[in-house]
């Protein structure tokens, strides 16, 4: 970053910080050319704080904070949850924590940076967080204070984990190649179902998919229609209005290379604003971008008590943002109201789609 740059980057940070900027970081800073981890590197020393820390022991004390809200986003969907840390084990570079409202996936070796954040603004008032971003400067996680969170143990925290290193700025690196996947061509599709249909738990899966090298979008327009179909892109509206109007409770996965959230529960409060499709609940808010929908799938993957449905979102790359299936306790079949509600969605239409365009 150059010098003009990143006095520009100070001074926006300083402007965003302050509530006299609009737009979201993440948008300000692209319109710097620059990552959100390099905006709010730009405040540090003033009201951002580096830390230094092995990620895994902070998530370990993250207890101490008492109620907080989460946020794990990637471009297409944001998605946020109110509850208290616990529960944490730490394996290498993986992390989980399972204590109810807070269910997370970590992944630790895609974490760079995390910093103990403040802003002011007339609109929101004095916001504290912490905030962590991935090696490029993108967007991990974040956990921001609430009214009834533990301020002292956050203090405590920040201070004992602050790096020496107050300068502003970060260094970041280059996005990581994109996963090189066979040809459609070079797949054996016949062994590829044959081994689809042998799975007997759903973490299966993601082994599946690696050990005949094809992408996740790949693999489901390869395997057919037993296990997986293209479903129209409004079929998430549709899922998510017909789970409100029955209170079926749902699990919803949103994700990004550092982070997996996940919601259990039912959702109720489901409003459309513009491009957005929003669950606006008490403790959990989900804003979805139904533009970003370039497809959308319903898949079937086989288990022990029978199969899970779930209802799969892909963007323009053909990257999965999101996830949505069935509550469901292990080792218990699939809720079948739930796979009736995702079988009974409307189906990809060809001659539609192409007439729509």
């Amino acid at each position: 970053m150059n010098e003009n740059n990143f006095k520009t980057s100070q001074e926006a940070w300083a402007a965003f910080s302050a509530g006299e900027a609009k737009g979201y970081a993440v948008d300000i800073a692209s319109e710097l050319g620059l990552t959100e981890g390099e905006l709010v590197a730009a405040g540090t020393g003033k009201n951002v704080i580096r830390l230094d820390v092995d990620w895994g022991d902070l998530i370990k004390r993250l207890e101490e904070l008492g109620e907080v809200k989460i946020l794990t986003r990637n471009p297409s969907v944001v998605h946020e949850k109110i509850g208290t840390f616990g529960a944490v084990s730490i394996n290498g570079e993986m992390g989980l924590v399972l204590n109810g409202d807070v269910d997370l996936r970590l992944f630790l070796g895609r974490w760079g940076h995390g910093f103990a954040v403040e802003t002011n603004n007339p609109r929101a008032g004095r916001r504290r967080s912490l905030q962590f971003f991935d090696h490029e400067g993108q967007a991990i996680h974040k956990i921001f204070l609430t009214a009834k969170s533990n301020e002292a143990g956050y203090d405590a925290l920040v201070d004992e984990f602050r790096a020496e290193n107050q300068e502003p700025g970060i260094e970041t690196l280059a996005p990581l190649p994109k996963a090189v996947t066979r040809k459609d061509e070079e797949v054996d599709v016949d062994n590829l179902r044959a081994h689809w249909r042998k799975m007997t738990d759903v973490h299966q899966f993601h082994g599946l998919l690696k050990d005949f090298n094809v992408g996740r979008q790949q693999g489901l327009r390869l395997v057919g229609t037993e296990f997986a179909e293209r479903l129209s892109n409004d079929a998430l509206k549709t899922m998510l209005e017909s789970a409100s109007e029955s209170g079926l409770p749902i699990m919803v996965f949103v994700g990004n290379a550092g982070a997996i959230q996940i919601h259990t529960g039912p959702v109720k409060t489901i409003r459309e604003m513009g491009d957005w499709i929003n669950v606006m609940d008490p403790r959990f808010t989900l804003h979805l971008r139904m533009d970003m929908i370039a497809e959308a799938w319903i898949v079937r993957k086989p288990v022990r008590e029978g199969v899970i449905t779930t209802v799969e979102l892909y963007d323009a790359d053909l990257n999965n943002f999101a996830i949505f299936c069935g509550e469901r306790v292990p080792k218990d079949p699939e809720n079948p109201e739930w796979q009736k509600l995702a079988e009974d969605l409307p189906r990809f239409n060809a001659k539609e789609h192409a007439l729509a365009g």
